[in-house]
């Protein structure tokens, strides 16, 4: 996450800068692997993250995980989203009622799980969200499109198009009767995707004290494909 000020300071302006530039060379590396004609999954799970201490944390998180897409468990992309915060000085209008670009963000399992629980002390929980070959290859190719040009699927707005929404709209794009509208929260995706019948399974709760023994389990019995 890439914090903003709006303080005048142009020594933490241009460190800021630089930090930002670094920050979206090292999205840019890795979306490349989801752009490549090598990417390809065998699953999907929907990642909820606890919320946290700190005001971006309050409402928790949501992304998804390509199972099978990485040389090991722990090499498996996921993806979420976020604003491209590019200003020094935040403009938290424009933030709430939209104008930033929408980053989607793309890391390796391992990163995410370390990040969430050992450092961030949140617990994650993992669901199986059960899809057809025509669904996967739907969402890869709007996958695709959304990180060739981030402004498909809309400006950043955290009261109509954020982490939520955008994760919705990802998901309608190969599941139909989806509505992005209807959920604000992270923890309702869980809720709105389970009452649509999306969702099959559960597994056990990632906590900081466990993670290192929980997140690498597969489970291949359960129903990953239809």
């Amino acid at each position: 996450m890439i914090s903003c000020s709006k303080e005048t300071d142009p020594a933490a302006e241009e460190k800021f800068n630089t930090s930002h530039e670094k920050f979206l060379n090292d999205i840019s590396k890795r979306s490349k692997k989801v752009l490549s004609e090598d990417f390809s999954f065998s699953g999907v799970e929907l990642i909820y993250v606890q919320s946290g201490s700190i005001y971006y944390q309050w409402f928790g998180h949501v992304f998804i995980r390509f199972v099978g897409s990485g040389k090991t468990s722990d090499e498996d992309l996921g993806v979420s989203f976020i604003a491209d915060f590019n200003e020094y000085a935040l403009d938290n209008l424009k933030a709430y009622y939209g104008g930033y670009t929408v980053l989607p963000v793309v890391d390796k399992w391992e990163n995410y799980v370390r990040d969430y629980t050992k450092v961030e002390k949140r617990y994650i929980d993992r669901y199986i969200f059960p899809t057809t070959l025509e669904q996967r290859n739907d969402l890869k190719k709007a996958l695709k499109s959304w990180i060739k040009d981030p402004s498909i699927p809309g400006s950043y707005s955290f009261r109509r198009n954020g982490c939520t929404a955008l994760l919705l709209k990802l998901i309608a794009t190969f599941s139909k009767d989806i509505d992005s509208s209807k959920v604000l929260f992270p923890i309702e995706v869980v809720h709105y995707l389970q009452q649509k019948k999306k969702l099959s399974f559960r597994y056990e709760r990632i906590l900081p004290e466990n993670y290192n023994n929980l997140k690498n389990v597969i489970n291949l019995d359960k129903d990953y494909q239809l």
